[in-house]
């Protein structure tokens, strides 16, 4: 009994508990950075939150609900992260980020530096999205203040998400798919675009949260390609679609079609599935995308008999040729930048890893050569409740 006695207290000795621990009074939670570059120096930004403001239950106080510090004399990204000290009275915590803005010309630069020192870091989650830049710096992004959201880090997140889904310019990357896509010879990495919509100047102070009309907001654009680390250029809108049409990431759209007397329809993509392959035929790599959708017709602003089961199939006709045709022009945008975003040279290293060994080395010119082969298939699944349009009666 005495030498259980004694093997507890030594025990209870050893045991430190919650050493590490830190109250919330001395810490700073970071939900958002930035970097930016210029000339030879790191741009850290830092977006804050301002723990009173947010959790006040009085409505809108008179201090920010988040502040953004920003560091510009650091010669490496590390040094420009450890000089934010200076300007935040408490320690920066970053486990809880949310959001990661990079500037279009550090991108232009390569991001692997970037992506190190993140990936080094003990305190950071892999599961922050990853954001470029376009037409602002990063810190510009980051001092943006959202009207429906208090937390403007929260706003860029759900709205990438949702955008991703239900519409299919953008694609949700975090720090562990961006790198994978790096060290993967067969695939190079594309980034959502965030840009300041309105008055920039408007867009940093309260003024942009009490206007039922605000000057300025954050709206995602399409996607930014890299061949490597290295931004390298736009896709339109268009082709963004294209490219997740090809990779099964969108799940729901609109398509607007032109009717055959004249007018618009728009189509709304309920489902979409895609399986990618490649393989070689005469000894030549080949690439196959294969989308299948089901869709309703959302809109009709035109004549059209939609009780017609030939109405129906032209409508799927006219549906698999827009959908085939962004594709193709995504692919042939990614060939002129020299970038496999589609992740080609990974399906052929899957289908035949020795071929691809030869390729590999020259796959940039390989890939720009690689004939591609699309093929969609879409269903009309419901018109409507009505199927003759009241527009038609009225005229």
């Amino acid at each position: 009994m005495m030498k259980r006695a004694v093997l507890i207290i030594l025990l209870l000795m050893i045991v430190t508990g919650c050493w590490n621990r830190k109250e919330l009074d001395q810490i700073s939670l970071a939900t958002a950075i930035g970097i930016d570059k210029q000339g030879d120096h790191y741009n850290i930004s830092v977006q804050l939150l301002n723990s009173d403001e947010i959790t006040s239950s009085k409505g809108v106080g008179q201090r920010q609900p988040v502040v953004t510090l920003q560091i510009s004399s650091g010669s490496t990204i590390f040094e420009s992260f450890r000089k934010l000290t200076t300007s935040s009275p408490r320690k920066i915590l970053s486990s809880h980020l949310r959001i990661l803005v990079l500037g279009e010309e550090l991108a232009g630069e390569g991001i692997s530096k970037v992506l190190d020192i993140l990936s080094r870091d003990h305190e950071l989650r892999s599961d922050f999205n990853i954001l470029l830049a376009r037409n602002a710096t990063a810190n510009d992004i980051l001092q943006v203040l959202t009207p429906l959201e208090k937390i403007p880090a929260n706003k860029l997140y759900t709205s990438l998400v949702s955008s991703e889904k239900n519409w299919g310019v953008t694609t949700n990357v975090d720090l562990h798919q961006l790198i994978y896509d790096l060290v993967d010879p067969g695939k190079d990495p594309v980034l959502s675009s965030i840009h300041i919509k309105g008055d920039v100047a408007k867009a940093k102070s309260r003024e942009n949260l009490n206007s039922v009309l605000p000057p300025a907001t954050l709206e995602y654009k399409s996607l930014g390609v890299f061949h490597k680390d290295q931004f390298v250029g736009w896709l339109t809108d268009r082709e963004s679609k294209g490219y997740n049409y090809a990779l099964g990431n969108l799940q729901s759209t609109v398509v607007a079609l032109p009717c055959q007397a004249g007018g618009k329809m728009s189509i709304e993509l309920m489902s979409t599935r895609s399986k990618l392959r490649a393989r070689f035929v005469d000894q030549q790599p080949q690439a196959f995308v294969n989308v299948r959708v089901e869709a309703n017709i959302g809109e009709v602003a035109c004549q059209l008999n939609l009780d017609s089961t030939f109405t129906i199939q032209t409508i799927e006709e006219q549906l698999n040729e827009e959908i085939k045709q962004s594709i193709l022009d995504a692919v042939s945008k990614a060939k002129s930048y020299k970038a496999d975003i589609f992740g080609f040279g990974s399906a052929i290293h899957r289908d035949n890893y020795k071929q691809w060994n030869l390729l590999k080395n020259n796959w940039d010119q390989a890939f720009i050569d690689l004939p591609v082969q699309v093929t969609v298939q879409s269903r009309i699944r419901r018109t409507g409740s009505v199927v003759e349009s009241f527009i038609d009666q009225m005229e």
